[in-house]
């Protein structure tokens, strides 16, 4: 299964020079709602909730992609407004990477009983409908197994992290012998290329003139 870490310019080249992905923290994503997807009106349960996801960010971070890459809000959102690149990944289709769901409303918190594991499935991999374009998959990385670098924690590639694509953004400085420098000898066989604004639907694709990318 291929799917795609989008990252700025700056970022996603020292993610290639070095060969690792930085994990994102619990407590650093973008969406309020991260692990909190239930209907929290009761206070206790909310509070407990609460407790629970601060405890997890100690924990654990994920590691998110998109099944896609042709989607214009996520270059915008998380690639640097097109300024960014996506890395390609093979991964195994298994359950290392977990696909999100994408609901409407949120359901009622479980009510007289302990937390199972099918409840924290469902809180790690719920994601209001609004969020759908992004069409995520989540792997979620022990800190403790993880590569730390100052405040930071990182994957690094391996064979079920398999570097395969470089997509460039449309607005990237980077140029082709850059992007091959930061690759070095580990670019043998990864595919590289500009992207653009397709001329007649609201995607990005692929730019096939490639004397546009010196």
């Amino acid at each position: 299964m291929r799917l795609y870490y989008f990252t700025t310019q700056q970022y996603g080249l020292m993610a290639l020079q070095n060969r690792r992905l930085k994990i994102a923290r619990i407590k650093d994503l973008n969406d309020p709602f991260e692990l909190l997807g239930w209907n929290l009106r009761d206070r206790e349960t909310r509070e407990k909730l609460k407790r629970w996801k601060s405890e997890r960010n100690d924990e654990f971070g994920i590691l998110c992609m998109s099944h896609k890459w042709s989607h214009p809000l996520l270059w915008g959102h998380y690639a640097e407004k097109h300024k960014g690149m996506a890395l390609g990944f093979d991964v195994p289709e298994s359950d290392v990477f977990l696909k999100v769901n994408y609901c409407r409303r949120r359901v009622p918190a479980p009510a007289g009983r302990k937390l199972v594991e099918r409840d924290l499935d469902s809180l790690l991999l719920s994601k209001f409908t609004a969020w759908k374009y992004e069409t995520e998959y989540r792997c979620f990385c022990s800190l403790n197994d993880s590569i730390r670098d100052g405040e930071h924690y990182f994957e690094p590639f391996s064979d079920t992290l398999r570097l395969k694509e470089v997509v460039v953004g449309d607005q990237a400085t980077i140029s082709r012998q850059g992007l091959a420098d930061a690759l070095g000898a580990f670019g043998d066989g990864i595919a590289s290329f500009k992207a653009r604004p397709a001329f007649g639907s609201f995607r990005v694709v692929r730019n096939r003139d490639s004397r546009l990318w010196k």
